[in-house]
């Protein structure tokens, strides 16, 4: 009679082979798996709430992490009042739950996001500094020098970054509004008329659309064939990338060889 698992002792437990450093062991089977990352989900107004409540969790710095760790973006009477500024400016919309970015709010977005402005390590070190005054351990007026310093480098930069997308990344009149300029950003081209709303992802099914197809996009309408797409089943294809009468991106697949248009 087989005893209980309870009374089962350590003998009984299956052995593990005796290794040595250096021995090669045999592989019974492997499996390939082959997937594709998803982008995060759009923010709703709960989880918006919840990421600037807990916005500091990510920082390095752990004084700068224990600082904000009780504040966050604004304050809880705060927040709600952040997102509505965020709806009257018309940076965001509602489609259903999710919040969506207005082309409006990309331009912006990608005007800044590289800038000391909405470096959330900043909201710690000031957090941290006014523990340290608090403490007795930080003068008052070295942290309002520092806060000097910091509204001249942030207006430096906001200046700088305005005439370095309107002035020295490539652009091209809007084939759709026909009155804005096309702008060539790192992972987009977007058309600086905040009424238009033309965007041109450089990502195509696995591929980064180049300047010049870019150009070619916005000039003449469509790209030439470009080898090496990807489908959804990770199958390789060629196609033109074109706009269609909403300026929408689209495929044009090139004829197969053999195929004849004229019917007989």
């Amino acid at each position: 009679m087989n005893a209980p698992d309870d009374e089962k002792g350590e003998d009984d437990a299956p052995a593990l082979p005796s290794l040595s450093n250096g021995d090669v062991l045999s592989i019974n089977g492997t499996d390939l798996l082959e997937k594709q990352t998803k982008p995060r989900p759009l923010h709703t107004e709960s989880s918006l709430l919840s990421s600037m409540e807990t916005c500091g969790k990510d920082l390095t710095n752990e004084e700068e992490r224990e600082a904000i760790k009780e504040s966050g973006i604004g304050t809880p009477a705060t927040r709600a009042s952040i997102i509505e500024t965020l709806f009257s400016r018309e940076y965001i919309v509602r489609e259903k739950k999710s919040l969506v970015p207005t082309n409006k709010g990309l331009v912006v977005y990608l005007a800044v996001r590289d800038k000391k402005i909405v470096d959330i390590s900043m909201t710690g070190e000031w957090e941290n500094a006014l523990n340290k005054i608090a403490e007795g351990k930080m003068d008052a007026d070295t942290f309002h020098k520092g806060i000097e310093v910091y509204a001249t480098q942030i207006t430096t930069e906001l200046l700088e970054s305005k005439i370095e997308g309107g002035n020295q990344r490539e652009s091209y009149p809007c084939p759709k509004c026909k009155n804005g300029q096309v702008v060539f950003f790192q992972k987009v081209a977007k058309c600086q008329n905040e009424d238009c709303g033309l965007t041109v992802f450089r990502n195509k099914s696995g591929k980064d659309l180049t300047d010049g197809q870019l150009k070619d996009l916005l000039t003449k309408g469509k790209t030439g064939v470009i080898k090496g797409f990807k489908s959804k089943e990770n199958k390789p294809f060629d196609a033109a990338v074109a706009f269609d009468a909403e300026y929408k991106t689209i495929f044009e697949f090139p004829p197969k060889k053999g195929f004849n248009k004229k019917r007989k």
